[in-house]
């Protein structure tokens, strides 16, 4: 008999996390379709504006903006926001922190400052573990931000 170690293909795999999936449909949801005449004709030249522009979308907008973002924002396995507070130096230290953040965490720093009206330095980028802290208490502020750009 096999050690069971070299048979382990047989075993089912777990299906993916929503994470994945939703990162993979955002990708293919932002990607540009082909037109009929580039299908008829591949050797067609294309300027690289055409290509990377967004489709535009053809009914009336709700409410959303249709500026691509750069950033995106991971829901936790339980689907909340990544928000916390954090209350350091026995509690006379309150911070708020945003985790999970894929992209352009710069952009989403300066967004986050101009939607709350805060000092630039009491927002924070902690490059090495690309969390963004804020200093009070605003995890419902920016709950309410994160929830207002779809993520």
């Amino acid at each position: 008999m096999a050690p069971p170690f070299l048979l382990s293909f047989l075993y089912p795999r777990p299906p993916p996390r929503l994470s994945l999936i939703r990162s993979c449909l955002r990708t293919i949801s932002t990607t540009r379709p082909l037109r009929q005449e580039e299908k008829a004709n591949p050797d067609i030249v294309y300027s690289a504006s055409a290509i990377t522009a967004p489709p535009q979308p053809q009914g009336p907008s709700q409410g959303t903006s249709s500026v691509l973002l750069t950033y995106h924002v991971n829901r936790t396995p339980s689907q909340q926001l990544p928000v916390y507070h954090l209350a350091k130096r026995g509690g006379n230290l309150k911070q708020t922190r945003i985790r999970k953040i894929s992209g352009d965490v710069a952009s989403l720093r300066q967004d986050l400052q101009q939607a709350l009206g805060l000092r630039e330095e009491h927002i924070v980028i902690n490059q090495l573990t690309k969390h963004i802290i804020i200093k009070g208490w605003k995890k419902t502020e920016v709950a309410k931000f994160l929830q207002e750009k779809r993520f």
